[in-house]
């Protein structure tokens, strides 16, 4: 069958005009092959995170200007020891100015950047100070130039509380294991206890005060879960909650003996479902006596 010059022409125009169409100057998009990636569940209640936190507000520090640096002096007064993230509360117009904090005997240094009117009252992380003792310290800022004019304004230094050491990760049998100098304290009084015969969390007389640990999964599964605590002088009977992503675990607290007496329990199986970050805390729900009770250490090993 033979078609006319003209519909011939107009299939062949036709033809090149839909191939040119899937055509474009633009180049490949560098990113549109990555995969959102999963988190972890957020736990099931909301815990607070300024708990253990405080701020050194510049209208209770001395400042005192020059004309290579400026220097704010406060006295600091803590009510417990551990290691602490110090970050600059400040505004700022300017490309940046060099900071320079010292608590006791720690020196911090950086840079502070210019800051974001959309983005305002989250510290400047300069580092982290560890303060051996409760008590007194002094803190002392060195800013370059002036650091209380409208271009550059501090509004105080703020302490929250940090891990003493990064939890190790998951072991190449799957192991997960979680030590006591390696949560973070939300807390007024409970804190790593760093001597040999304790090396556990303690001081946990506050309801409020609670723990959380972050670590990295590689290989995601089911796990069994094991906590190891000590309780004694008659302080049993506190009802506590481990939250682990999303998932719940209760017990009640035994007496073991002493505060330093471990006692292993086996919790309910858990599934870390996610590669990367996952997240435990451990939160009293009653405090039956004085104190709640020491944690050594939570392990997580994968279920056969």
């Amino acid at each position: 069958m033979k078609f006319p010059a003209t519909l011939l022409l107009l299939a062949l125009l036709t033809s090149g005009y839909s191939e040119e169409a899937e055509k474009t100057n633009l180049p490949p998009d560098p990113f549109g092959s990555l995969e959102e990636v999963e988190a972890a569940t957020d736990y099931p209640v909301e815990l607070d995170r300024s708990r253990g936190a405080f701020t050194l507000d510049a209208k209770d520090g001395t400042y005192t200007p020059g004309s290579h640096f400026a220097n704010w002096n406060w006295t600091m007064n803590s009510n417990r020891w551990g290691n602490y993230f110090v970050g600059l509360l400040y505004e700022s117009s300017r490309p940046k100015l060099g900071i320079q904090v010292k608590i006791g005997t720690e020196v911090l240094k950086g840079y502070a950047p210019r800051t974001n009117a959309l983005k305002t009252g989250e510290p400047m992380i300069l580092g982290t100070a560890y303060l051996e003792k409760p008590g007194e310290y002094p803190v002392m800022m060195l800013t370059g130039d002036q650091s209380n004019v409208p271009a550059f304004q501090v509004k105080g230094v703020h302490f929250a509380p940090a891990p003493e050491s990064e939890p190790l990760g998951q072991s190449i049998d799957g192991d997960i294991i979680l030590e006591a100098k390696t949560a973070t304290t939300y807390a007024e009084m409970m804190r790593y206890e760093p001597k040999e015969e304790k090396n556990c969390l303690g001081y946990w007389i506050h309801e409020d005060d609670w723990a959380e640990w972050k670590f990295d999964v590689s290989s995601p599964g089911k796990f069994n879960v094991t906590l190891t605590y000590g309780c004694g002088g008659g302080n049993e009977g506190s009802e506590v909650a481990i939250y682990i992503n999303g998932q719940t675990r209760t017990f009640t607290v035994e007496d073991t003996g002493g505060f330093q007496a471990w006692k292993e329990i086996e919790l309910e199986q858990v599934s870390l479902d996610v590669i990367g970050e996952n997240k435990i805390a451990i939160v009293p729900k009653s405090k039956a006596k004085k104190a709640v009770m020491d944690v050594h250490k939570i392990v997580l090993t994968p279920a056969s």
